[in-house]
């Protein structure tokens, strides 16, 4: 008896005891497959589109593409791939270092949150000097807009907030928060397209189809260089256009006075409601295709499994949700369009009959763009929070250059304070995304939670393990102690 007794106060003692720490192969075998991971993924976001972009272009100009090049370049002038490669398993690392140091010191390491903002910062500096040509700020307004939808997650789902703020606020505040950027990015495109991102840009003048001559025409109203009833020099510039779509070029004269909507419209008759549904069906047709492989491609591609088991439901799924977003769009095209026909000619000019030069010189293309964010209405509430955060990043680019644009005169400290600035906001938000999806993946956006949860794979079963193994430990001390008394 005494015996077995004695062999379990063993067993059980052995249970116990800690395990000698792993090899430093062992421990950071999680964290090198993590870095591998973003590495490659980023690589391939910022690779593959340059790639085929290249292949189409040259399969137009019968050319062969130059893919040595462009591998080359992004290999050792492409950092986006380092950055977030470091970012994201740098605090694996760091945290390795730490337990040695600190276990020689005897002092308690420190949090993730404070590993994972120091070497998300240690990742941005080595990138901006290794790879002087990448562009961060985009990746960190990202990063920046996902730390805060996480906080606003949080505080929807708080009790005190909800007590405190109203209803009709929590569920439509993504709706105010896109009509704003939307304002801002259409005003920027309007009047100062410099302070958009070129590609950014450049699309929305082509979803837009506005030749670009009436802009030219608005931004000179708005400078004082075209003027109602004077003749300024530039008469051709609408002129010339006028004859286009088959108008006389008086029609674009300032001297015969306000641009007439038929002009605007491109030639179009039948009055701004006409050219208003016109707009609509253009858009709706120019975007349906990208928005149904939006939303077929990835149940296609990732869950093929449940796609043929229904594929009828699953392609009909794919078609409302293409419509809707399609709808969407279009609607948000027709409402600008619309918006500024109706402040410059049917309530304006009709009714009120207020001065043009007022109407034209920015009022009515402010009150469109800050119209149309309205259009996400038409979106489901779990789209509206996604397209929010994509054009937010750009409405902040084009609000830093209009605030911050004049100030900047090229001092020597300029620099410094940008780049601190900017490795600051993506550490704390690297620390802030990452931590929580290792302590509340509930907060995280679906979209990113499925993304980061794939890339930290390894990292999230070895914090599993190590919890599970702290409660068997918890469940098995007062077990000992007991059992040691029981030898005594």
């Amino acid at each position: 008896m005494g015996v077995t007794t004695t062999r379990r106060t063993v067993n059980l003692q052995a249970t116990m005891e800690p395990t000698s720490p792993s090899l430093p192969s062992d421990s950071l075998s999680p964290a090198a497959r993590t870095a591998m991971r973003a590495f490659l993924l980023s690589w391939t976001f910022t690779t593959i589109p340059s790639i085929a972009g290249a292949v189409i272009k040259a399969t137009r100009s019968r050319k062969s593409p130059q893919l040595i090049r462009l591998l080359q370049q992004s290999v050792f002038q492409n950092g986006f791939p380092t950055l977030v490669a470091g970012a994201f398993a740098g605090h694996h690392l760091l945290d390795h270092v730490l337990r040695r140091y600190y276990a020689r010191q005897k002092k308690p390491s420190i949090s993730r949150r404070s590993r994972l903002f120091l070497s998300a910062a240690i990742s941005m500096l080595i990138v901006r000097r290794a790879f002087p040509k990448t562009k961060t700020l985009d990746f960190t307004l990202f990063a920046l807009v996902r730390a805060l939808d996480l906080m606003a997650h949080r505080a929807y789902n708080s009790s005190a907030v909800r007590k405190r703020v109203p209803h009709w606020v929590l569920e439509y505040g993504n709706v105010g928060v896109f009509a704003a950027a939307s304002s801002e990015i259409m005003f920027a495109w309007f009047y100062a397209p410099e302070r958009l991102p070129r590609s950014y840009s450049t699309w929305i003048t082509k979803m837009s189809e506005m030749d670009e001559r009436l802009l030219l025409a608005l931004r000179a109203i708005r400078n004082g260089d075209w003027i109602y009833g004077k003749d300024t020099g530039i008469q051709d510039l609408l002129g010339d256009y006028a004859v286009q779509v088959g108008l006389p070029k008086s029609a674009g004269d300032p001297l015969n006075g306000r641009i007439p909507c038929q002009l605007v419209h491109g030639g179009l008759p039948y009055g701004c409601e006409v050219y208003a549904m016109n707009r609509f069906i253009r858009g709706f047709a120019k975007v349906f295709p990208l928005y149904f492989s939006v939303h077929l491609l990835p149940p296609l591609l990732f869950r093929t499994a449940q796609f043929l088991q229904e594929p009828q439901n699953r392609l009909l799924h794919a078609l409302k949700a293409a419509s809707r977003s399609s709808t969407f769009l279009a609607s948000f095209i027709a409402i600008i369009w619309y918006s500024i026909c109706l402040v410059r000619t049917r309530v304006g000019h009709q009714i009120f009959h207020i001065d043009q030069s007022f109407l034209d010189n920015t009022f009515a293309p402010l009150v469109g763009c800050m119209l149309c964010g309205a259009a996400l209405l038409i979106e489901s509430p779990s789209r509206r929070g996604e397209m929010a955060l994509y054009v937010v990043p750009r409405a902040m680019i084009s609000v830093f250059k209009r605030v911050l644009g004049p100030y900047q005169k090229g001092r020597w400290w300029e620099s410094i304070v940008t780049e601190t600035a900017e490795t600051a906001v993506f550490a704390g938000s690297v620390a802030v995304v990452v931590d929580a999806i290792f302590k509340d993946k509930t907060n995280v956006r679906a979209s990113i939670r499925g993304l980061l949860s794939w890339i930290h794979r390894d990292e999230l079963n070895l914090a599993e393990k190590k919890q599970k193994n702290a409660l068997k430990e918890e469940t098995l001390t007062p077990k000992t102690a007991e059992c040691q008394q029981d030898c005594q």
